[in-house]
């Protein structure tokens, strides 16, 4: 698969998701995948004072990605690694530009949890992604201004399927969510994961597009929110890594030129 090609994505697969079955995600039609690392910001140990001294210790707050073993049964399936983090202060941004750890995520995402955090997400972060707890609604109003302002920055906001499909007050707060994306900015630069936790949880590229409907968009929309915004949202993160990026250039082996 060139780096062109990424077809139909599922951008949030839980990393408890079990590894050797996701060769399935390819047989129900996707193309791209990004393996989800979770963190929350608000659960860290509060610091020990250090003795005078003492050796400083440089600890990365976040973690590694998974490693992904090498199977014949994915070969073709383009293996991404995401990480999402809960945060409530803009002092997050600190620990994400001292982390070594961060940069061998491909996605970043991030959930704000209190309005101030929701501005500076918007604003300020350097992310791909703004997500939501789809277990809670959300606790703040979400602006026309701040949301154009962040898709204005290339940033997309994400609905997700799996909880909306196992969980009645999911999917209350998810559909909610989702309409409120479509009155504060018509529903640009969003896209829709499956976040499954199992192999039960995910469904097929059609149904996904299916699934779009409850969540108010159309069948353009749908395909948009799994094919086209996933792409550019691939695209937005690669930037983010690289500086800005405006193309790739490959050297192709004789075998692909041969193909072509």
């Amino acid at each position: 698969m060139t780096a062109n090609d990424w077809g139909f994505c599922d951008l949030s697969v839980d990393k408890e998701y079990d590894l050797s079955k996701l060769y399935l995600f390819e047989r129900l039609g996707f193309n791209t995948i990004a393996i989800n690392t979770c963190f929350d910001d608000c659960d860290e140990e509060p610091k020990k004072k250090k003795k005078k001294g003492d050796p400083k210790e440089k600890k990365d707050c976040f973690p590694p990605p998974i490693d992904i073993p090498k199977d014949s049964s994915t070969q073709n399936l383009h293996i991404l690694q995401r990480i999402t983090i809960s945060f409530s202060e803009s002092s997050v941004a600190i620990k994400l530009n001292q982390s070594e750890n961060l940069k061998r995520y491909d996605i970043v995402a991030v959930v704000p949890k209190t309005l101030q955090a929701f501005q500076y997400a918007c604003s300020t972060l350097d992310a791909d992604i703004i997500s939501f707890d789809p277990e809670g609604r959300i606790p703040f109003k979400v602006s026309r201004k701040l949301y154009k302002q962040a898709t204005e920055r290339g940033m997309f906001f994400e609905l997700m399927y799996s909880p909306a499909i196992k969980d009645s007050t999911a999917r209350k707060n998810i559909i909610s969510t989702a309409h409120n994306y479509h009155a504060v900015g018509r529903s640009k630069n969003i896209v829709l994961t499956s976040c499954a936790e199992n192999h039960l949880q995910i469904r097929s590229v059609h149904d996904v597009i299916n699934l779009g409907f409850i969540f108010g968009l159309n069948t353009n929309e749908s395909l948009e929110v799994i094919r086209n915004n996933a792409r550019k949202l691939i695209l937005k993160s690669r930037g983010r890594k690289l500086g800005k990026y405006y193309l790739e250039v490959k050297v192709l082996d004789d075998n692909k030129k041969m193909e072509e």
